[in-house]
């Protein structure tokens, strides 16, 4: 039977509890659950106690930062597939497991969708059956939500730990984009993501490894080519009147009498 290694990586997470009962409770217990822990306090290691009794392997000490953290998990990881659901996120059920093996475990990856909170609300994001190379202009997967092949990172290199925020972006277009590993996507709302602590810096630096990334994989000619397949076209009945949505829904356009306005989806 396929088996799963779970990595989960923290650091003095306060929400970690939910994290460890998400994954002891699931109803496949046919995985193997690796914990990367980055030197926490007293409290976070007395949490991961409670849970010994089902960590297979278990670091504790100081890390450079997610990407070596999960690079560390990946090595010991012994599993077909790698699933990262690091600490404060959780999975949304307690079948989440056995519907993603249920689903056929049978691509180089395999991702479901993802519950997105902040600090007041939650929203479900849904992600494409078909990815173009074009989808990461703007778009990346979840790692919460996927599940990898560890051959491909035994093939192609672990996380980029130069990069701080974008390193999971640039494995994803390694993979999908340059070297057409085989996806799939699974109607399976697989888990919840925890977007404390991300801050506009965050956001800015993730512009820049973006923009480093795809001009390191694609040649100027490509990426306008891609900006190009994803512009909006319009035929002179649509100039007139219509209603259309910028590329991966993020924005509503209508357009009356040849001015359009834009609205931001939420």
């Amino acid at each position: 039977m396929i088996k799963i290694s779970i990595v989960t990586i923290c650091y003095n997470e306060p929400d970690l509890e939910k994290t460890c009962q998400s994954i002891v409770n699931q109803s496949c217990q046919d995985f193997e659950w690796i914990v990367i822990d980055g030197g926490s306090n007293q409290e976070t290691l007395d949490i991961f106690k409670k849970y010994e009794y089902r960590i297979d392997k278990f670091i504790s000490e100081h890390d450079d930062g997610r990407y070596n953290a999960m690079n560390k998990g990946i090595n010991l990881a012994s599993g077909d597939y790698i699933n990262f659901l690091n600490a404060g996120d959780y999975y949304t059920d307690n079948l989440v497991l056995q519907k993603i093996i249920d689903s056929g475990l049978d691509k180089d990856i395999v991702y479901g969708n993802l519950t997105i909170c902040d600090e007041e609300n939650c929203a479900l994001k849904s992600y494409p059956d078909k990815i173009s190379a074009a989808y990461f202009l703007t778009e990346s997967l979840p790692h919460p939500a996927s599940f990898i092949r560890k051959t491909l990172f035994e093939k192609y290199g672990k996380y980029n730990e130069e990069l701080v925020i974008a390193s999971d972006l640039e494995k994803w277009v390694e993979f999908i984009a340059v070297n057409n590993c085989s996806y799939k996507h699974v109607k399976v709302n697989v888990s919840v993501f925890n977007l404390r602590g991300i801050s506009s810096n965050d956001t800015e630096a993730d512009k820049k490894e973006r923009e480093y990334i795809l001009n390191k994989f694609f040649s100027p000619e490509k990426l306008e080519e891609m900006k190009n397949s994803v512009k909006i076209k319009y035929t002179l009945p649509e100039r007139i009147f219509s209603v259309k949505h910028t590329y991966e829904n993020k924005h509503t356009i209508v357009t009356i009498l040849g001015i359009s306005l834009k609205f931001r989806n939420y």
